[in-house]
């Protein structure tokens, strides 16, 4: 009896360590994801600040997706050398000292720094979380403490960072945003340190890090980024310094691919050769659109709401917490997807969220005027949380299916390292269509305003309102320039189903895992093994 007693005490401080551990990644990740969120809402208030441009501001996104990038390549490495517990509670801390940077910042070059400091801690909690409720939950409660993180993480950044930081650059500072953010990774860093494993199963590596591969992604990536970020300044390829950082990154990530191949690199920090699986090698490129999307969309629904309908930061992070309330609402919904899937295909299921997506983009694009009421795009909005509620956990779904539970750690982070490389080049998209549509429709307008007789309307410019003429031009060639923006993101949806047929027509679960399938005779993926 003694014995048995001794078992079930071990089995339950087990299980509490394991729910305290998701516990603590579940608001580390919120706190990330407060910040992502909270930050694109108040762009347009420390750019005075911190005197920088629309376009510099930007760089504060773009530079916080390289450095999560990499960091997501880096992280399955550090944890086999440093541990689970000592690499994210380090992370936790590195997180709440940069924050502290970015909310001292005076300057731009500090802020940008310390935002990179942040993205290279931050790109540690998603993959790692991923990873720990694979290895740490049989397959049978996975769908149950997804469903737990993702919507707890959701209801933080989606829901509550738009509010409070829209109320917080508008009543106190746009400072205070970071500075919530401090005592919450250090609650989180406390818990993971009491509580979390050193290692979960099979996520142990060999400890000799592949310092070649980590010195030619760093440079690679680095060198793309200062591309990205001065491209538009620098008028791109007219530049010679963008043609130098161009072809160094391209270089450099090409020779960084390369050596992770060679069969002699025993230790790649990268085994691509998982990109032979056809899931992970879709979802891959499908990853990459799938980021523009994701960070492409917002970047720009704040800076229209903000910069064409004049609103206060407030409101703003109330319509922009309409699309995370459709989001957390079909996160609630997984484990009917999953079945859904299991039926039809998740090939059928991001189809219909990509329709779902260039409807929203294209409604946008149709109604937006200098003007539109709020009510007019609560739809819009709702269908775009939609979309993003649905395609997240379907295409992680798709990715990882097929894949051995060993493998979990290097293939979630090429995966999720892909997605962030998209969110990059979504940022960018968006900005260089801004300032190059804004400067043609601007340019088109007044053609057309000084081509005609105004004499005949009975208008005439002169110097008592020549300052109001100009603003109405320019205020409507934003309206036209956003339209134009919500256009090309719903055509960027449309493409995203011209590669669907990459996904495998049915993710058939792995010989060696069809054991923790199945419980009491019924499979837990119907559906699927019928089509293994």
């Amino acid at each position: 009896m003694s014995a048995l007693s001794d078992k079930s005490k071990y089995v339950g401080q087990m299980e509490g360590s394991v729910a305290a551990t998701l516990a603590g990644l579940t608001l580390a990740t919120g706190m990330e994801q407060w910040t992502g969120n909270g930050l694109s809402v108040t762009l347009t208030d420390l750019t005075g600040a911190l005197g920088a441009s629309a376009d510099e501001a930007s760089w504060a996104v773009t530079v916080y997706s390289t450095a999560f990038a990499v960091s997501v390549a880096l992280t399955h490495r550090l944890a086999s050398y440093f541990g689970n517990r000592r690499l994210l509670s380090l992370a936790c801390i590195l997180y709440a000292v940069a924050a502290l940077g970015c909310a001292a910042s005076t300057d731009l070059a500090l802020f940008l720094l310390c935002r990179v400091f942040q993205g290279f801690a931050g790109g540690v909690f998603l993959a790692r979380t991923l990873v720990f409720i694979t290895h740490q939950y049989p397959r049978s409660e996975r769908p149950s403490s997804l469903r737990t993180y993702a919507g707890g993480f959701f209801v933080v950044g989606r829901i509550v960072a738009p509010i409070a930081s829209g109320w917080f650059a508008d009543a106190v500072s746009w400072r205070l945003l970071f500075l919530v953010t401090v005592p919450g990774m250090l609650v989180a860093a406390a818990i993971l340190r009491r509580y979390a494993a050193d290692h979960w199963r099979d996520d142990v590596e060999e400890h000799n890090p592949d310092l070649l591969g980590i010195g030619l992604l760093l440079v690679g990536a680095g060198a793309l980024q200062a591309a990205m970020s001065r491209g538009e300044i620098d008028d791109w390829f007219g530049s010679n310094r963008i043609i130098l950082l161009v072809s160094i990154g391209v270089a450099f990530n090409l020779l960084f691919a390369a050596w992770q191949c060679l069969p002699f690199n025993h230790r790649p920090l990268l085994n691509l050769h998982f990109l032979r699986d056809r899931g992970l090698m879709s979802a891959s490129v499908l990853g990459i659109a799938l980021g523009m999307q994701l960070a492409g969309g917002l970047y720009v629904l704040p800076q229209y709401l903000r910069r064409v309908e004049s609103h206060s930061a407030t409101q703003t992070g109330l319509l922009m917490s309409v699309a995370g309330l459709s989001a957390v609402a079909m996160l609630a919904i997984v484990p009917l997807l999953v079945k859904a899937a299991g039926h039809v295909g998740a090939k059928q299921i991001m189809a219909f969220a990509l329709f779902v997506q260039m409807l929203a983009m294209g409604w946008l694009g149709y109604i937006v005027t200098g003007d539109t009421p709020d009510r007019q795009l609560w739809i819009p909005l709702l269908l775009h949380g939609i979309f993003i509620g649905i395609s997240v956990p379907m295409l992680a779904i798709g990715a990882f299916a097929r894949m051995e539970d060993s493998h979990a750690s290097s293939a979630r982070a090429i995966y999720y390292g892909a997605r962030q490389l998209g969110a990059s080049l979504g940022v960018t998209l968006v900005v260089v269509l801004i300032d190059r549509r804004a400067m043609l429709h601007s340019s088109r307008l007044i053609d057309g305003l000084f081509s005609r007789d105004l004499s005949t309307l009975g208008v005439t410019i002169d110097s008592t309102n020549a300052g109001r003429v100009a603003a109405l031009v320019s205020r409507q060639a934003l309206v036209l320039t956003f339209a134009d923006v919500f256009n090309v993101m719903a055509a960027l949806a449309a493409v995203m189903l011209l590669f669907l047929p990459l996904l495998p027509s049915a993710a058939a679960p792995v010989a060696s895992e069809r054991v923790t399938e199945t419980v009491s005779g019924q499979s837990l993926l119907p559906g699927l093994e019928s089509n293994a």
